[in-house]
């Protein structure tokens, strides 16, 4: 089926019928109640929005709940937690495209200051890979200099390695953006907020897509609930700080809508080419979205499938939250304990949930129901 999209802008004025886009009507029906009973029924976030792209076709663009001024809409943005690192290393990407920076060059190639104290050999190819050996120290005191973007890089490039860099896979939590968005600042000679404003979100058309959320668009950004899950609770309460929620966290302040991270999934599924602009190369996204590292993560302490910025598919013991279709070649992101964006080249492919209830261990079962409903729809 013809892919609209290589030549204009997503339709979101409507829903195409399901059977045009290859699913079945009655599929898409339980899908919606499930989105619908989620909010009313379950009472699992107070909020949320549903996009489900199928061969560039608007099948599903659903919003509903209440934010702190009233019902939400399709153009409210949600903060998105952990997606942000697609963004992030998206434009790594770019600028390995471009020639600028070497997937196996170290760190401080670009970043002197960096590599130091059994940080040396860390390349970006490890940073990419959650290998460059720094996945979460001093995580508490960190968060003081979250504001502070001169601040808290000057005390990554301070940390001592935990590991060879290499050597193992461990989750950098929110060091995985500090990494890369320096690297970024340091070549481009640009905040990484900037930098993707100015590569993705423009040409895109991406509006309501912020790393660096407004403090004028706090208003407009609902509130995180949270369940009794010590760690949930407290990331909402962290996060719900305004000071935080308008930091510049590269691995976790992205703000955005479920319209513009299912865009954005587009282009990376159309090969990097949308409405008529090729954004990347085919190869590029090929590379982004390959198998790096399969096996045991540290950190999560858990199976892991990293693509180079992503999440893949395919079953594993700690992550399928990309529902009974998904395989090694489904890529995605998902953000803590609440929104997710996924595609899959094979079905051709984009669905994205928004929502700002944060759960513990009912999210995964929350993500499932809701993917395994998209593949159960399809043709």
């Amino acid at each position: 089926m013809e892919n609209p999209t290589l030549i204009q802008p997503l339709d979101f004025s409507r829903e195409v019928p399901a059977e045009e886009a290859e699913m079945r009507r009655e599929g898409v029906t339980t899908l919606i109640k499930l989105f619908e009973d989620q909010i009313i029924v379950q009472h699992l976030h107070p909020a949320a929005q549903l996009v489900v792209l199928r061969h560039g076709q608007v099948v599903v663009d659903r919003a509903l709940g209440e934010g702190r001024h009233g019902p939400i809409n399709a153009a409210t943005p949600f903060l998105t937690f952990s997606i942000s690192k697609v963004f992030t290393a998206m434009g790594i990407h770019r600028l390995i495209e471009e020639g600028r920076i070497e997937m196996d060059a170290p760190i401080a190639t670009y970043w002197p200051e960096f590599g130091c104290r059994g940080k040396e050999r860390a390349t970006i190819r490890h940073a990419l890979l959650h290998q460059a050996g720094i996945p979460a120290p001093g995580l508490q005191r960190q968060i003081f200099l979250w504001p502070f973007w001169g601040a808290v890089t000057r005390s990554v490039a301070r940390l001592h390695a935990e590991y060879e860099p290499g050597s193992q896979t461990a989750y950098h939590l929110v060091n995985f953006g500090f990494i890369l968005g320096e690297v970024i600042r340091r070549v481009t000679g640009m905040p990484v907020d900037r930098y993707l404003h100015r590569q993705f979100c423009a040409p895109l058309g991406l509006q309501r897509t912020w790393m660096r959320l407004p403090r004028r668009m706090l208003r407009e950004t609902p509130k995180l609930t949270s369940d009794d899950n010590p760690f949930i609770r407290q990331a909402a309460r962290i996060f719900n700080q305004p000071i935080i929620r308008c930091a510049l966290l590269p691995a976790a302040s992205l703000h955005s809508t479920a319209r513009e991270l299912a865009t954005f999934f587009q282009m990376l599924l159309n090969g990097g080419l949308y409405a008529g602009q090729q954004l990347f190369q085919a190869e590029t996204i090929a590379r982004a979205t390959s198998l790096g590292y399969t096996g045991r993560d540290e950190y999560l302490q858990a199976t892991m499938h990293w693509g180079y910025g992503f999440i893949l598919g395919g079953k594993s013991d700690a992550f399928s939250a990309m529902g009974k279709g998904g395989s090694l070649r489904t890529f995605g992101g998902f953000g803590l304990g609440s929104c997710m964006v996924w595609a899959d080249p094979d079905a051709d492919l984009v669905v994205a949930f928004t929502c700002n209830g944060l759960l513990g261990e009912k999210n995964e079962e929350r993500w499932m129901t809701l993917c395994n409903a998209v593949w159960d729809a399809l043709l």
